[in-house]
């Protein structure tokens, strides 16, 4: 039997819900209305822990909001570089490439740890280098320093403007202070002061003399430490010069992490950039539960920290117009992509080398001739994310390859 409503209870239970449809599309429309933090003229380097992203036992027990409000803040911020930390999931990683790819190219660290590195650039500003792009190679006692999580390197080239130029990415992911015990506390405090070392040599040698930005979540400050007010463990590398923009949040007091009062995401550049660097452009989006409830806990426990380069520095300079004319008339077609089975490619120049790379740097098809149209028979790669290199006579062509399985 229907229970009867009166007409007054039917208006008021009919107004309860089209309050809460209205409540609910309120937030739907209001969630996630992150700003522009980007420049249009500038380069804006950003890093940012994405605390256990893609993980279901660790970090944001939301895993589907989580996802949902770090692809909004990327995508709506604009900024053109992002160096992630704690991408804790393969799936996630292909699912966050494919949903930025129309702005985005993405590379990943290929080391065994759970928390894994990554970084995103911009595709009109910039193209992947794939055989200078890997995780830094590290022996038993500094991969033991830097947690298992070896610096992952991503070599950029410059495109769009009319001079090539290249910039080293390293994302790093120093050890937590996460032991109960002081022992503990002060073991990671040395693994961090020898890692911080250990990179210190590294770029001292293999990136001598290149334009390079460390990015990452360095778990500690630089003026005191976080572990008992010791000095910095990155003393060596202040010590040394080495400028990092941060270090101006850090001197003005502010905080990249959630829970206490230290700025302990970091960006660190060469001195070959330090002319190219905005001084005083350094930012911490610290505001960031202002366009999202609660941040800190269902996004991120860290804030996003991002600086400003010089693009036209990087990138612009007057150059023949014969160069150009010739560069402007190599024009090169990559089909179907995805891609399960065979792969053309179609110029009207001839094309000399098409190599397929993985996502760590190391090729996984190559094919050198001679042609104007190439057919590649890739169908017996995994399927996933690689990059794709096209050499001509006078074009170099770099862009994303998706291998499908269906």
């Amino acid at each position: 039997m229907k229970q009867k409503i009166d007409l007054k209870t039917y208006i008021r239970k009919s107004r309860v819900a089209l309050l809460m449809v209205a409540l609910s599309l309120n937030v739907c429309l209001n969630a996630q209305n992150f700003p522009k933090l980007g420049s249009d003229t500038l380069l804006d380097i950003a890093t940012w822990n994405v605390e256990w992203l893609g993980n279901t036992t660790n970090g944001p027990s939301d895993e589907i909001l989580q996802y949902n409000n770090v692809l909004a803040l990327m995508n709506k911020t604009e900024l053109d570089i992002f160096a992630l930390q704690e991408v804790s999931s393969p799936s996630t990683f292909a699912n966050l490439s494919t949903a930025l790819g129309a702005k985005y190219d993405g590379f990943i660290s290929d080391f065994s740890q759970t928390q894994k590195t990554a970084l995103f650039w911009r595709k009109s500003m910039f193209e992947i280098i794939p055989d200078l792009s890997l995780n830094i190679p590290l022996n038993s006692s500094d991969n033991y320093a830097f947690a298992s999580r070896a610096p992952l390197q991503v070599c950029l080239r410059t495109v769009g403007g009319s001079k090539t130029d290249t910039i080293f990415l390293l994302v790093i992911h120093m050890k937590a202070q996460t032991e109960s015990t002081d022992a503990g506390r002060f073991e990671s405090y040395t693994r961090r002061q020898n890692a911080a070392n250990a990179l210190k040599l590294y770029v001292e040698t293999t990136l001598a003399g290149k334009k390079f930005v460390v990015l990452g979540d360095w778990n500690d400050d630089l003026d005191v430490s976080i572990y008992n007010a010791l000095p910095t463990p990155y003393a060596g590398l202040l010590t040394a010069k080495y400028t990092f923009p941060s270090k101006e949040l850090t001197d003005a007091g502010k905080s990249s992490y959630a829970f206490n009062t230290s700025m302990i995401d970091h960006i660190m550049q060469s001195k070959t950039l330090d002319s190219f660097y905005m001084k005083g452009s350094a930012k911490v989006f610290d505001n960031a539960s202002d366009y999202v409830s609660n941040f800190s806990n269902n996004t991120s426990d860290h804030f996003p920290v991002y600086a400003f380069y010089d693009w036209k520095k990087l990138s612009t300079r007057i150059i023949p117009a014969s160069v150009t004319e010739m560069h402007a008339k190599a024009q090169i077609l990559v089909y179907p992509n995805p891609v399960q089975d065979k792969l053309f490619i179609e110029s009207n120049e001839v094309l000399e080398r098409v190599v397929v790379y993985q996502l760590n740097g190391q090729i996984a098809y190559e094919q050198v001739g001679e042609a104007k149209v190439l057919q590649m028979n890739i169908g017996s790669l995994p399927p996933g994310f690689y990059i794709l290199q096209i050499e001509g006579r006078t074009a170099l062509q770099t862009s994303r390859l998706v291998i499908s399985s269906e």
